[in-house]
């Protein structure tokens, strides 16, 4: 898991990112904490190799409770 204090220039996690890579014994998840969605490419750069990936999942930090449906956040 990356940790947002190995990277002091996050200061909020607003997204996690789950990258799954296949491995000789099965898949192995590695949980990425972002600010940005941008900082998802250097993480992936940094390998395991994403020749090896099976897929990735992206889900908000913390959902906000107000926000049920895309009707109504474009009414914001």
């Amino acid at each position: 898991m990356t940790d947002v204090m190995d990277r002091p220039d996050t200061t909020f996690v607003r997204w996690i990112a789950r990258v799954f890579y296949r491995s000789e014994n099965g898949l192995i998840d590695v949980q990425h904490d972002m600010e940005e969605l941008e900082e998802l490419q250097d993480l992936i750069e940094r390998g395991p190799s994403w020749d090896a990936i099976e897929k990735i999942e992206i889900k908000r930090a913390v959902p906000s409770e107000d926000l049920i449906t895309i009707e109504e956040a474009r009414q914001l």
